[in-house]
């Protein structure tokens, strides 16, 4: 058994549930009123919609592999671990240059600390590489 990876999954698999419920809710109210009256901002809205549900998958099959690997159902696998790792430092890093280029200011880099989760996630992936 492996606990960092199992750290993880759990907290991937909270993440995937907040993600679904909460974050559709929170992405619903950023639909445009008349997606007739400027198609393409409605476009856009429905690209950004399926990057939401893509993420909601993502953290899906992170969070099943994480757990299988923990209990040691699933053999490790070292490149899928540094990808996993990669990804999640990826999506940290990237995370905090958005708000940076968009100039976010500071309430939104704690309100959207989405960059602290994938930071912590990394931080287990890694644990449970080098234990």
């Amino acid at each position: 058994m492996n606990g960092w990876f199992l750290a993880a999954g759990a907290l991937l698999a909270a993440a995937f549930f907040v993600h679904v419920f909460s974050g559709n809710r929170f992405y619903t109210a950023a639909r445009p009123e008349d997606p007739a009256a400027r198609p393409e901002a409605y476009e856009a809205w429905l690209m950004g919609r399926c990057g939401v549900q893509m993420i909601s998958v993502d953290l899906f099959l992170a969070a099943g592999f994480l757990l299988l690997s923990g209990l040691g159902l699933l053999p490790r696998s070292f490149w899928i671990e540094v990808f996993l790792l990669s990804v999640f430092g990826g999506w940290g890093l990237f995370w905090l240059v958005s708000l940076a280029c968009e100039k976010a200011g500071g309430r939104h880099y704690l309100r959207l600390c989405h960059w602290v989760l994938f930071f912590v996630l990394f931080g287990l992936v890694l644990g449970g590489v080098l234990g």
